[in-house]
C-alpha cells in the first residue's frame, strides 16, 4: 500500500469519527465538578452503564423501565440531601419531587422541574436526560445555599411525551394544594450547541424573565446569547394554563441549532456537550440562588 494511500485512509478514518462526535466548547468551560455527576447520572439513566446491578435500561418509556428510571431519581435526591415525595397518577405513571423548604412559614415556592421519560425508540439522552441531570446538578448545589426565603421544589415528570400528562398533573397538585407559587421553570434539551455560543432559549417566558436571566449570565461573566420564543411544545405550558408564571428552557430549538437525533435512536450519551450542558446548567444554579434569595 502506497504512504499517499495510507495517509488518505487515515484521513477519512480522522473525519469519520470527528462527523460522530458532538461539538464540544474550549477545555476551560467544561467544570468538572458539575460534568463528572452529571457524566455519571446521565449515563444510568440511558444505558450507558447499569442503572442497577445487573440491568441496563434503553429508552424511559416502558412501565418497566420508567419504574427503574423513577426508583434512580428517588436514590439520588435521598443522596442529595432530599426527601423525595411520588405523585402517581393513572397506571404506571408517577412524577418525582422534592422541596427544598426555606424554613419560613408560608414561603413561596420556586418549582424547577424537567421531564424523565422518554420516547420508546430513543435512550432519551438530550431529551430529556440533559434536563433532569442540570435540575439534580442544581438540587446538588441549592441544598448548600444559606438565607433563603423561597422554597424551591425539584420536580422530574413523566409522560411530557405522551402530551404534557405528567406535568399537567403536577401543575393541578400544586393548584389544589393551594401552594403559592412565585414562578415556574421547566428545561428540556441542552445538551447539543453545533455553533458553540452556549445560547439557550427562553420559551414564553413571563414578564420580566427574559431580564432576569440576562442579568444571572452577567453575573457569571457568560457571554451568550438569550432568545425569547413562543414555542408551546413542553412542560412549561401545563403550569401556564393554570395561570402560573412558567417558562421553558431549551437549546437553539427555533434558532435551528438543536440536536438532529430528537425522537430518534441517535439521542444517545455520545452525542452530548456536555461543556454546553455545564454551562445552561451553571445559568441555572444561579438563577435557581438568586430566586431562593429574593
Amino acid at each position: 500500500m502506497s504512504r499517499r494511500l495510507v495517509l488518505a485512509l487515515l484521513a477519512l478514518v480522522a473525519f469519520s469519527a470527528c462527523a460522530t462526535k458532538p461539538p464540544a466548547l474550549p477545555g476551560p468551560e467544561l467544570e468538572p465538578g458539575i460534568t463528572a455527576y452529571q457524566r455519571e447520572v446521565l449515563s444510568a439513566l440511558t444505558g450507558e452503564s447499569e442503572i442497577r446491578a445487573g440491568v441496563k435500561i434503553t429508552n424511559r418509556f416502558t412501565a418497566e423501565n420508567k419504574k427503574e428510571a423513577r426508583t434512580y431519581l428517588v436514590a439520588e435526591l435521598s443522596r442529595i440531601g432530599l426527601a423525595p415525595q411520588r405523585q402517581p397518577y393513572g397506571t404506571d405513571s408517577e412524577n418525582v419531587y422534592a422541596i427544598l423548604a426555606c424554613g419560613k412559614p408560608a414561603a413561596e415556592a420556586v418549582v424547577f422541574g424537567a421531564h424523565y421519560d422518554s420516547v420508546r425508540v430513543a435512550p432519551g439522552a438530550n431529551d430529556d436526560g440533559t434536563g433532569v441531570v442540570a435540575v439534580l446538578a442544581t438540587a446538588r448545589e441549592l441544598v448548600r445555599t444559606k438565607n433563603r426565603s423561597r422554597d424551591i421544589i425539584f420536580a422530574f415528570f413523566d409522560e411530557e411525551e405522551r402530551g404534557l400528562v405528567g406535568s399537567r398533573n403536577f401543575a393541578q397538585m400544586l393548584k389544589d394544594q393551594n401552594l403559592a407559587i412565585h414562578s415556574v421553570h421547566t428545561i428540556d434539551q441542552v445538551g447539543w450547541d453545533e455553533n458553540a455560543n452556549r445560547a439557550i432559549e427562553l420559551e414564553i417566558p413571563y414578564d420580566g424573565a427574559v431580564d432576569f436571566y440576562k442579568q444571572a449570565a452577567a453575573a457569571l461573566k457568560m457571554t451568550m446569547p438569550i432568545w425569547e420564543t413562543p414555542e408551546t411544545g413542553s412542560d412549561h405550558v401545563s403550569f401556564r394554563r393554570l395561570g402560573y408564571k412558567a417558562i421553558g428552557i431549551t437549546e437553539e430549538y427555533r434558532h435551528k441549532d438543536t440536536t438532529p437525533f430528537i425522537h430518534k435512536a441517535g439521542d444517545t450519551f455520545a452525542t452530548i456537550n456536555w461543556a454546553y450542558l455545564a454551562s445552561t446548567t451553571r445559568l441555572m444554579i444561579q438563577v435557581m440562588t438568586t430566586l431562593a434569595k429574593d
